[in-house]
């Protein structure tokens, strides 16, 4: 069950240690995506986030989501590393819950214009509003079933067949949308989705995989060319409803 987070004004769904599997926000409240003209460096970018926050009269707890991007995809070791210095940033501003991350999180590696090091993209946050269905927002889910274990339950692993990566998409939407139903949210036609992935499967998750959901976005589907965090996982898809997008500066 969501789990509520008062101060921040949104409900979470419990999920990994660095990321939380979705996020919705609480009744009274909305949510909106600040994005950054390119990827920050990681200080940076926090830096950022926070002045952002403070412009708008928002606290540090009203951060519920981030979206980061990385030179290139790690092992496993440097990716609980990673995991370890984004939490450590977590904590100095008091957000995490029984050392976990209540926030929603996407991580890829981009194919082309990878940052030099690991930086931040965009990132979602709570203020006052409501929207006639509540915002929300999934993390980044990759083709592992619930309850899988990395790497022997990642689906057709080591397979980037059309057949196989149907599959890999057919399991990750299986996930997103399980998500989306714990918030008590709603997958419909006016929710943005993001396929992450260096294969070129966004026309089958869309004819395919969605179509058979009766879901049709109406803002299409928006394809990044990048690969999740880890390496033998080959496709990554969020799903996120905000109140509006806004452009944030660098400085």
């Amino acid at each position: 069950m969501p789990v509520d987070n008062e101060q921040g004004g949104y409900a979470y769904d419990p999920g990994l240690r660095f990321a939380s599997n979705g996020v919705v926000a609480l009744p009274g409240m909305t949510i909106e995506r600040g994005l950054l003209p390119a990827p920050l460096p990681f200080a940076d970018g926090f830096a950022a986030i926070e002045r952002h926050l403070d412009a708008i009269g928002r606290p540090l707890g009203a951060l519920c989501g981030v979206e980061l991007r990385l030179p290139a995809t790690l092992p496993l070791d440097g990716f609980v590393a990673f995991n370890d210095r984004y939490l450590a940033q977590l904590d100095g501003w008091g957000l995490l819950r029984d050392e976990r991350s209540p926030l929603t999180r996407t991580n890829v590696s981009p194919h082309a214009g990878a940052p030099a090091e690991p930086s931040v993209l965009a990132f979602s946050y709570t203020l006052p509003g409501e929207l006639p269905t509540p915002a929300f927002a999934i993390s980044g889910i990759a083709e592992m079933p619930l309850a899988a274990n990395y790497p022997d339950g990642i689906v057709r692993r080591g397979e980037t067949s059309e057949d196989a990566l149907v599959e890999k998409a057919r399991c990750v939407v299986e996930v997103v949308g399980g998500h989306v139903r714990t918030l008590g949210a709603t997958w419909d036609e006016g929710a943005s989705v993001h396929l992450y992935s260096a294969y070129p499967i966004a026309f089958a998750l869309s004819r395919v995989v969605l179509a058979q959901l009766g879901v049709a976005p109406a803002h299409g589907i928006v394809w990044h060319d990048a690969a999740p965090p880890v390496t033998d996982l080959e496709l990554e898809v969020d799903v996120r409803r905000y109140a509006r997008e806004v452009a944030v500066a660098a400085a």
